[in-house]
């Protein structure tokens, strides 16, 4: 029989899990560990590998090594996002057509959901030997904080592995399952998240087998990776000034330096000193050999780093006055992610919340394991008194541009799921044939200062005078914090015609390096891995009877309708299922 597995698919690193024998069991690699590193990559002879085995060779070929791509996952080329990975990381970004993230890798171009659907597919296939069964479906997880874009793309990478997603899952959910699952608790629990790429924290109500999130916080890009980047940083300077060489723009020593920095970070989570030794890092004027020694100090290491802790601490403070909650509320403190191993972030966190975090969870598999546990729960026929009951909020507010750029907010931040909300949309000029509605996540009251999810149009209204056109729309989020739409005719009932605009991109495809911006032309189509296979359409109808409409009219966004380029659905199905039609397009 097919089983179900749990999977925390991280920046850094991923994990995966399986409920047997009436418990959940961590996945053994065939390396014998535990997790597997989130890394991809085209080696020399053209092959592509996954985990530890591209991690092996990525000092000698960092330009085709792909690493914490899930933090770009589900985004768009503009904004800071990828400013800030260009600063990071040697590979190279691809702007494509629809203004979508892609990575060239040895020369080829590849998706986001490509590069994790790898990284899936490798988990599968190591769990199915362990297991000697097929896997087939999972629970995946994704940090609270991932907007609606994110978590649709990793159901979409996980369909290109072959996987039926039963749930995404957020990560502080998931660990809150592994740690108060069948233990009767009735506590308040304060979930603080550090991983490889992204900072959540989350406030969860536990009641027996009930899990309610009652708020959730966070930051993006607030992860292990930039306490890395801050220590390589430093050993660059350290080297430079004492050698005056400067071996920043060597990409095969800058990711030597990475992986010693990271290394050195996690043996002073234990020890006090530790000692940074990389024989031939450089060349000096005379041709010579140069290697780096050094020491290197969790004094040292607290003080490049405090302020990203304190920014944790910031964002926590948050999440307490956006709940209208008091620390002295708070009954337990569950540390997830490994960053959170540091001694800083511990005392940090002790002092903020006024008690030592728990220690009955493992912060490296909790999240896998929770995930597991809800694996289990759905593809089993449980009954009632084993059924688990998980009540998650909204993370960012989700709302439309209005003609004047603000954004008119249909779902407010922490609204419980799910939820839905019904807009009537009303023809502002003579013979008007379409609406084009911009929806957005974020919490910005400029609605471009958001992020953009997408652009909906609903055409072919009956032409008439400004005003006789009216569509009711219905926004309906689901328990998963994923968006559907649909929209009727006022007047007839009718469903009305809908389809996804694309996004333009502003000016030609660009490629992105960390040093300099170079032009390369993306080849004619993405390449499929062995491993994938393109994503099939399905989608998902929000029954009109299920919903009760509320009364309310919104100003008619503006009306700027270019040319549209992607299917067109008789009947509107769900918003990300579009989105998929997009991704997908050849370059």
């Amino acid at each position: 029989m097919a089983k179900a597995i749990g999977i925390d698919l991280g920046t850094t690193n991923s994990c995966a899990a399986v409920f047997l024998d009436g418990k959940p069991q961590v996945i053994t690699f065939r390396d014998g560990a535990r997790t597997i590193p989130s890394v991809f990559a085209i080696d020399k002879s053209g092959r592509a590998i996954v985990g530890k085995d591209a991690v092996d060779q990525a000092a000698d070929n960092p330009t085709n090594t792909v690493m914490a791509s899930k933090r770009l996952l589900g985004r768009t080329f503009s904004g800071p996002a990828i400013d800030k990975m260009n600063q990071v990381f040697t590979y190279e970004f691809v702007e494509g057509a629809s203004s979508e993230v892609l990575v060239k890798v040895s020369e080829q171009v590849f998706t986001l959901e490509q590069i994790s659907a790898a990284i899936l597919g490798r988990i599968k296939e190591q769990a199915e030997e362990v297991l000697l069964d097929d896997v087939e479906e999972a629970v995946i997880t994704v940090p609270a904080y991932f907007n609606d874009r994110q978590r649709q793309s990793v159901r979409t990478a996980a369909k290109m592995a072959g996987l039926k997603v039963l749930r995404v899952l957020n990560e502080p959910t998931a660990a809150c399952l592994a740690y108060g699952l069948g233990r009767k608790l009735n506590q308040r629990v304060a979930i603080y998240d550090l991983g490889g790429g992204t900072f959540d924290i989350s406030i969860i109500d536990i009641k027996d087998r009930v899990f309610e999130t009652i708020a959730i916080h966070g930051d993006p890009f607030l992860g292990g990776v930039d306490f890395d980047d801050r220590v390589m940083q430093w050993i660059l300077k350290e080297f430079l000034e004492e050698t005056k060489i400067d071996v920043s723009y060597d990409r095969s020593s800058v990711m030597r330096i990475r992986e010693a920095a990271e290394n050195a970070k996690i043996e002073l989570s234990t020890s006090l000193k530790t000692e940074i030794f990389l024989p031939n890092i450089g060349v000096d004027d005379s041709g010579k050999q140069l290697s780096l020694k050094m020491e290197f100090s969790r004094q040292k290491l607290e003080e490049l780093t405090g302020d990203l802790v304190d920014r944790s601490i910031v964002n926590s403070e948050r999440t307490f006055v956006e709940a209208d909650i008091t620390r002295d509320q708070i009954d337990e403190i569950l540390l997830v992610g490994g960053q959170s191993r540091m001694p800083l972030v511990r005392a940090k966190v002790q002092q903020f919340l006024g008690m030592a975090p728990s220690q009955k969870i493992n912060p490296d598999e909790a999240v896998a394991i929770g995930a597991s546990i809800m694996a289990n729960t759905l593809a089993s026929q449980t009954d009632g008194k084993s059924r688990i009951t998980l009540m998650d909020v909204l993370p960012m507010a989700i709302g439309i541009k209005k003609p004047d750029g603000t954004m008119h907010v249909l779902f407010a931040k922490n609204q419980p799921l799910p939820d839905y909300k019904t807009r009537i949309l009303t023809s502002s000029k003579d013979s008007q044939r379409s609406f084009l509605l911009r929806i957005y996540q974020g919490e910005s009251d400029r609605a471009e200062a958001n992020e953009l999810l997408g652009m909906f149009v609903f055409a072919g209204l009956p032409p008439g005078p400004a005003g006789s056109a009216k569509i009711e729309v219905t926004f309906h989020i689901d328990s998963e914090g994923i968006l559907n739409l649909s929209g009727r005719d006022t007047k007839t009932g009718e469903l009305v015609e809908s389809r996804m605009k694309l996004n333009k991109p502003q000016g030609k495809r660009k490629v992105r390096k960390i040093r300099k911006k170079k032009p390369v032309k993306a080849p004619p189509e993405i390449p499929t891995l062995p491993v994938l296979s393109s994503p099939s359409l399905s989608p998902l109808n929000v029954p009109k009877t299920s919903l009760k409409p509320s009364n309310g009219e919104i100003p008619p966004p503006t009306e700027d309708e270019q040319p549209l380029q992607p299917k067109t659905q008789s009947s509107l199905g769900c918003l990300i299922a579009l989105f998929w039609s997009i991704f997908y397009r050849s370059p």
